[in-house]
C-alpha cells in the first residue's frame, strides 16, 4: 500500500507512478536494508573521505568536486533531527494534484506521516489516492549524490565550463555512469521489471566555496520494449534554517519527470512533480512519565 512504502522510506529519492504502479527507484535499497550502518550514515564506506582528494588530483578545474565529495559523504552525520512539510504539486496533461506530508529526519532515517492529497487523508481510502496522484515522489531529503561519491566511485566525471546559475557564478560539471557500473540507480515498470541503465549527470558548484548549488540525473539509451521512456530529476540545494538548530545546506527544491509509453497511443504520457521543503524546526522527542501515584 502507498501509505506504507512511505513509512518504510530510508533515505532515497524514489518516484512512484501510481497510474502505472510504477516505481522508479535512484538508490541501493537492497543494500541500505541489509546494511543497518551504512543506511544511518554510520558505516565505514560514510566514515572514509580520503579517496575524495583524488578526485582532483593534478587538475585544478576538478578540486571543487573534492569537496562536494566529502559534503555528500558527511552530511548526514552532522544533520541534527529535525521536522519539514513537504509539499508536491504534481501536474500532468489535464489534471493537477497536490500532495502534502511531514517528513521527521531522525537518526539519518526519513520518515513520513500526515499525508494528505488535495487536501484529503492519504490512507483513508489507498485506492482513491493512487488514482488521484498520478506521480509520487518521496525521499529527496536523502540523495543520490551520496551514492554517486561512494567508493568505489563509479562515474566519469568532466569539467565543462564555468556559467551563471540564477545570478550566482558556479562551476558546471558533466559525468557519466556505464550501465555496466550502475548498481544503485535503477527503475523498474509496472510488470517488475528492473532495470539499472546507463546515466548522465550534471552538478553545479559555486565559485570558488566549492558548495553544491545543483544536481541534474537522467538515464540514457533505455531499452525500446520498456515502458519508461524517458526521466529526468533536477535537485536545487540552499541553505535551509531549521529552527532551534541552525542553518545547513540541504535539496530545497526537486523537479522530476517521467514518460511512459502507452500501447495504441502515438504520444508518451508524462508527468511533473515539483517538490518543496518548508517550515523545518529541531525534531524533539516528547515522554511522558505515569506513575502509580497521582499528581497534586
Amino acid at each position: 500500500m502507498m501509505v506504507k512504502r512511505m513509512a518504510e522510506s530510508r533515505f532515497c529519492p524514489r518516484v512512484l507512478i501510481v497510474a502505472a504502479l510504477l516505481w522508479l527507484r535512484v538508490c541501493a535499497a537492497t543494500a541500505q536494508a541489509s546494511d543497518p550502518a551504512a543506511a544511518s550514515g554510520q558505516g565505514p564506506n560514510h566514515n572514509g573521505i580520503s579517496h575524495c582528494q583524488a578526485i582532483g588530483a593534478g587538475d585544478p578545474a576538478m578540486t571543487p568536486l573534492s569537496v562536494v565529495c566529502e559534503f555528500a559523504l558527511t552530511y548526514r552525520r552532522e544533520l541534527p533531527d529535525f521536522i519539514c512539510e513537504q509539499t508536491t504539486t504534481s501536474t500532468g496533461l489535464h489534471s493537477t494534484t497536490v500532495m502534502k506530508a511531514q517528513v521527521t529526519f531522525e537518526k539519518g532515517h526519513e520518515h513520513y506521516s500526515n499525508a494528505t492529497i488535495d487536501g484529503k487523508p492519504a490512507e483513508a481510502n489507498s485506492a482513491a489516492a493512487a488514482s488521484a496522484m498520478k506521480v509520487i515522489s518521496w525521499g529527496e531529503l536523502g540523495s543520490d549524490l551520496v551514492e554517486l561519491f561512494e567508493p568505489p566511485v563509479v562515474a566519469e566525471f568532466k569539467f565543462q565550463k564555468e556559467e551563471k546559475l540564477h545570478t550566482i557564478h558556479a562551476w558546471l560539471y558533466e559525468f557519466h555512469i556505464p550501465a555496466e557500473k550502475n548498481t544503485f540507480w535503477a527503475l523498474r515498470d509496472s510488470r517488475g521489471i528492473d532495470l539499472h541503465p546507463e546515466c548522465q549527470g550534471k552538478l553545479w558548484v559555486e565559485r570558488p566555496s566549492g558548495q553544491l548549488l545543483r544536481l541534474e540525473l537522467r538515464p540514457v539509451r533505455l531499452p525500446k520494449d520498456f515502458e519508461i521512456i524517458a526521466a529526468h530529476t533536477t535537485t536545487d540545494y540552499s541553505e535551509i534554517a531549521i529552527a532551534d538548530a541552525g542553518t545547513f545546506l540541504l535539496p530545497s527544491k526537486s523537479v522530476t519527470t517521467a514518460c511512459l509509453h502507452h500501447p495504441g497511443r502515438s504520444t508518451p504520457t508524462c508527468r511533473t512533480n515539483v517538490l518543496v521543503f518548508h517550515d523545518c524546526r529541531k525534531f524533539v522527542a516528547k515522554t511522558r512519565v505515569i506513575t502509580d501515584h497521582p499528581q497534586p
